[in-house]
C-alpha cells in the first residue's frame, strides 16, 4: 500500500538562497544557482498576455510568495484562487464542463492531482532538469513535501513525550490528543494504511478507544494545540515548524516511519494564457521559485539547490526516517473501507 521512498544520495544541498522581503528578485540569487532557463520566446510572449491564474492548494503563505515573486521577476500579474484540493478539483471540473475553462496553473496535493490529470498538459519544463526523476510525471512536477508527524504543547507537555505512532496509544493521553479528519483529507487515510502496515489491524482500535478528537485543518489542529484545547496531535511537519516559528509553544517529533506527502506544479492544457502558465511552471520548479515557496510553507523543496533551511532536506531527514509514499491510486480505491473501518472504531 506504500513503498519505501530512497532519497537519491547525489542530490545534497550546495547552497542556501538568501530570501528576505525582496524574495524573488533575481539578484538574490547566490553564486553557482543558474538563472531560469525558460525559453525567451515564451518569456515575450507571456509578458504580451500580462497575466496568469493560478489555482492552489497549498496554504496562502506559500501560494501568494511565489505568485508575488513571479510577478516581481516578469512584471505579469497572478491571479490566486486558493482552496482546499477538494474544491480546487471541483471548480476545475465544473469549469471544463461548462466549456469555460479559467486556470492556467495548478498547484495541488494528492489525490485532487489525480482527478485532474485528463485536464493538464504534458509538459517538460526545462528546469525540470535538475529535479530527480522520481519527482517528474508528464503532467506534474513535485515541487514540495512535508511529512506527518506528532505535534505537542511544550507547556504541557515536559516529560514523556510520545517517541513513535505507538505512544498515542498510551492512557495516559486518552481524550486529550487530537487527529485530522480522515472524511476531510486523505493525508490521515494515508497515515491509517501505513499504520496498519506496521502495527497491525489492532492500533486503530487502540487509537480510537483512546478518543481522539478530529480536525479539519492543519491550522485548526495547531491552534487547539498550543491553546490548550488538546496536549497533542497527528499533525503535519509543516504545521509544526510554523507554529513555532511565531513563539507558541509547539514541539514534536517525526516517527521513524512516517508518511512522505507533497504538492504538485501544473499547467492546464486549455490554459486561456498558455505561454504565463509555462513559464509559471518554470518559476515553480527552479531552484529559486522552490525555496521561495518552501520556505514560506516550511516545506521541502525537491530541486537539489533549493533551500529551506528550517523544513530541512531529505537527504538529511531520509538518514534517521524510513519514508513511505502513499499510492493515492489505491487509497481512492479503498476509501470506503478505510473510512468505514475508521469510523468503526473513532468516533
Amino acid at each position: 500500500m506504500t513503498t519505501p521512498f530512497t532519497f537519491p544520495g547525489a542530490t545534497s544541498r550546495r547552497s542556501v538562497l538568501k530570501l528576505g522581503a525582496a524574495a524573488g528578485a533575481s539578484s538574490l540569487l547566490p553564486f553557482g544557482v543558474a538563472r531560469a532557463a525558460s525559453d525567451p520566446a515564451v518569456v515575450e510572449a507571456a509578458k504580451k498576455e500580462g497575466t496568469v491564474s493560478l489555482y492552489s492548494s497549498a496554504s496562502t503563505g506559500p501560494s501568494n510568495a511565489v505568485a508575488e515573486a513571479f510577478k516581481k521577476k516578469y512584471g505579469v500579474n497572478v491571479l490566486v484562487y486558493r482552496a482546499g484540493s477538494a474544491d480546487v478539483a471541483t471548480r476545475v471540473q465544473s469549469e471544463e464542463a461548462a466549456g469555460r475553462p479559467q486556470a492556467d496553473a495548478l498547484i495541488i496535493e494528492e489525490p485532487g492531482l489525480g482527478l485532474l490529470l485528463p485536464f493538464l498538459a504534458s509538459y517538460d519544463s526545462p528546469e525540470r532538469a535538475a529535479i530527480p526523476a522520481q519527482y517528474k510525471q508528464p503532467q506534474s512536477t513535485l515541487i514540495r513535501m512535508y511529512m506527518a508527524q506528532i505535534g505537542w504543547n511544550t507547556n504541557a507537555v515536559k516529560t514523556g513525550a510520545p517517541a513513535d505512532w505507538k505512544d498515542l496509544l498510551d492512557p495516559k493521553w486518552k481524550g486529550r490528543f487530537g487527529s485530522l479528519d480522515p472524511h476531510v483529507t486523505a493525508t490521515t487515510l494515508a497515515w491509517q494504511v501505513l499504520m496498519e502496515k506496521l502495527y497491525g489491524p489492532t492500533f486503530l482500535p487502540q487509537f480510537g478507544a483512546n478518543k481522539p478528537k478530529l480536525y479539519a485543518s492543519t491550522n485548526a489542529m495547531s491552534q487547539a494545540i498550543v491553546s490548550g484545547e488538546i496536549d497533542l496531535g497527528l499533525t503535519n511537519s509543516f504545521g509544526v515548524i510554523q507554529m513555532a516559528e511565531t513563539g507558541a509553544p509547539m514541539g514534536g517529533v517525526i516517527p521513524k516511519n512516517t508518511v512522505l506527502f507533497g504538492g504538485n506544479i501544473a499547467a492546464f492544457t486549455k490554459a486561456p494564457h498558455p505561454n504565463a502558465a509555462r513559464l509559471f511552471v518554470d518559476f515553480a520548479c527552479s531552484a529559486e521559485g522552490q525555496s521561495i515557496i518552501n520556505v514560506a510553507g516550511a516545506t521541502i523543496p525537491t530541486h537539489p539547490q533549493g533551500s529551506a533551511p528550517k523544513a530541512g532536506s531529505l537527504a538529511e531527514l531520509s538518514k534517521a526516517h524510513v519514508f513511505s509514499q502513499p499510492d493515492y491510486r489505491k487509497i481512492v480505491a479503498d476509501t470506503p473501507k478505510l473510512l468505514a473501518e475508521w469510523d468503526k472504531h473513532v468516533n
